[in-house]
């Protein structure tokens, strides 16, 4: 045979034998970064990466202790201190004393490298409705990652959940994130989910995807005591719901009628309406 019938039969063996090799190649795992702000410890941590084990493979880095209420703050001074753990359910975590934003930029920096596939922040106890959105420091820690270009959850249940809610509660929060492995979201956005209180009798509604409601989902004041000493302090009480209607189509009323609601919500806050407007006002 000559050289070059060699060199044929060679080329054409190389091509049929790739295909039939790239039948056994096992496709990469879908990693998801599993996140809060209530804790490392907190019951909707472990609920959460527990059964996202169905659709990838959750990597758990969370703050140590409870950050609720600190919106995107960051660590900009002091030392952040990492502690490996293994929760209750036996899964395997990492706790930061850093702020949700915080935790979510070291891990995507420092821990889960290359970047995961998913961001995933809860289950928060206490929903993130409205305006009360940017206090959260779970929709944070889904805003960070998707400034990061992950594709991105947060997700929440009502105060008063109890494990049976959350159990449900997490169901909902898996169909969401199915959802996204299959289709994606846009980039640089990420989707805020709220799930309601589960009715005995009738379940959830369903899925809706829903504007930011323009009021708080909730009501924080602050009681004045007098402390030891004849010092005033002022304390925080939340209330979980909210007074003010809002129109169908919004995260609230989503909510209020038994729906999961799920934002989509950008980086981008430019109020584009404004520009024409406030362009002439400038304009001199």
């Amino acid at each position: 045979m000559s050289m070059c019938r060699i060199f044929v039969a060679c080329l054409l063996a190389a091509c049929l034998l790739t295909p039939a090799a790239a039948q056994f190649r096992q496709p990469a795992p879908y990693r998801i970064l599993v996140t809060n702000d209530d804790g490392l410890r907190a019951p909707g941590v472990a609920a959460l990466a527990q059964i996202l084990q169905a659709i990838g493979t959750p990597i758990i880095v969370a703050p140590s202790e409870n950050q609720s209420g600190v919106g995107h703050a960051i660590v900009t001074t002091g030392a952040v201190i990492r502690e490996d753990v293994t929760l209750a359910n036996g899964l395997a975590a990492i706790g930061l004393t850093a702020t949700p934003a915080t935790s979510v930029n070291i891990a995507l920096r420092n821990i889960v490298t290359p970047l995961p596939d998913l961001v995933v922040a809860g289950i928060n106890r206490g929903h993130n409705l409205g305006l009360t959105a940017y206090l959260s420091g779970t929709v944070a820690a889904a805003r960070e990652a998707a400034a990061h270009g992950v594709p991105a959850i947060a997700a929440s249940l009502p105060a008063t959940a109890t494990a049976a809610d959350l159990a449900f509660a997490a169901e909902e929060i898996l169909g969401v994130a199915r959802r996204v492995k299959q289709y994606g979201v846009a980039p640089y956005t990420f989707l805020n989910v709220n799930v309601p209180a589960v009715a005995p009798a009738g379940g959830y509604a369903g899925y809706m995807v829903t504007v930011q409601g323009t009021v708080r989902g909730g009501d924080q004041r602050f009681a004045e005591m007098q402390a030891p000493g004849g010092r005033t302090v002022y304390w925080s009480v939340f209330d979980d719901a909210t007074n003010a209607p809002q129109p169908e189509g919004t995260d609230i009323w989503a909510i209020e009628h038994g729906y999961t609601s799920v934002t989509p919500m950008g980086l981008d806050e430019t109020d584009r309406g404004q520009l024409e407007t406030l362009g002439a006002v400038f304009r001199d």
